[in-house]
């Protein structure tokens, strides 16, 4: 394995009474990476401790291998991108001033300022408003120019909270095909978020699923269906008896039209049961077959499973 982009270290951040992240370890490699929790589950502490504007209480983040609190922070900053859940503009400017702030603050050159605000604002699909003043942007429109400004020193590492959350399904859709451009270009993306089908359409490399600031699980999603052990099985038709049968292996039948769900770790005594009962009444078997967990199910396994061992302890 490669070295990680990001790396924490029993990371800790307390506000008063409030534990908001807790001992979290995290390792992040090249790809996109998403950590994944619900509202309130410490990951935007987490990026803005990664970003330097929150202190960890304790432990410590290392980004491109230097700690970010301790070695040249500007350096690191520099091959870094940011865009916060709600980023704030100056919104009487047009984007293409915004961009060529943005440059200056990099000490970039004339020219290539000019340049490369072209190539942003094609890149996200604003050249033709450029020159609109962004108080008159819509939601997604603020959110690709945010991706511009964070991508104009051309940065090998982009931090996203939540980058989706405030888009309509068109606007989700230009965003999810514009992170995955920008890893065929070579950029690790680090993305939080709530909405887990995103993740999905994403083709995330890896995941990290927290809760109350605690990390539950991390891994690429093949290597976490390994721990979970579970599959989704598809049995059709969906027989009365067959349900009857499913109801002794397992506990949450699912039904969709003419086919039943369910979520086990007990696949050969699911298809044995299936098929002791199907030769005895004399029922066809239209579909029996098995899928990985995608990353909502994966989530929702993880968060049932933690629970389950929070009642048992």
């Amino acid at each position: 394995m490669k070295d990680p982009i990001i790396q924490t270290f029993s990371l800790t951040k307390a506000f008063k009474d409030v534990i908001a992240v807790k001992n979290l370890n995290l390792k992040v490699s090249r790809g996109i990476y998403g950590l994944l929790g619900l509202n309130g589950a410490g990951k935007t502490t987490t990026i803005k401790m990664m970003v330097g504007s929150l202190f960890p209480t304790q432990g410590s983040i290392e980004i491109f291998g230097q700690n970010i609190h301790r070695n040249a922070k500007m350096d690191i900053h520099k091959r870094i991108g940011y865009v916060p859940e709600h980023p704030t503009y100056f919104l009487s400017m047009t984007a293409e001033k915004l961009l060529t702030y943005i440059g200056s603050v990099f000490q970039m050159s004339i020219q290539e300022i000019k340049r490369r605000i072209t190539e942003l604002l094609r890149l996200v699909e604003l050249t033709d408003a450029k020159s609109r003043i962004i108080a008159k942007y819509s939601a997604g429109m603020k959110q690709r120019i945010g991706i511009a400004q964070a991508l104009m020193n051309d940065p090998e590492l982009l931090i996203l909270d939540e980058i989706t959350s405030n888009l309509d399904p068109i606007g989700r859709n230009q965003m999810i095909e514009l992170l995955k451009d920008l890893k065929k270009q070579g950029k690790t993306i680090f993305i939080s978020t709530h909405v887990l089908p995103e993740i999905q359409k994403m083709n995330a490399d890896s995941i990290a699923i927290i809760d109350h600031g605690h990390l539950i699980m991390e891994g690429t999603v093949d290597k976490l269906n390994e721990e979970l052990k579970t599959k989704e099985i598809v049995i059709s038709p969906n027989h009365k008896l067959l349900r009857e049968a499913l109801f002794s292996v397992v506990s949450n039948i699912k039904e969709e039209e003419d086919t039943l769900v369910v979520n086990t770790d007990k696949l050969d005594e699911v298809w044995q049961l299936i098929a002791k009962v199907a030769l005895q009444n004399n029922i066809l078997i239209k579909e029996f077959r098995s899928t990985f967990l995608n990353i909502e199910q994966i989530f929702m396994k993880a968060l049932n499973s933690k629970q389950i061992e929070g009642i048992e302890k």
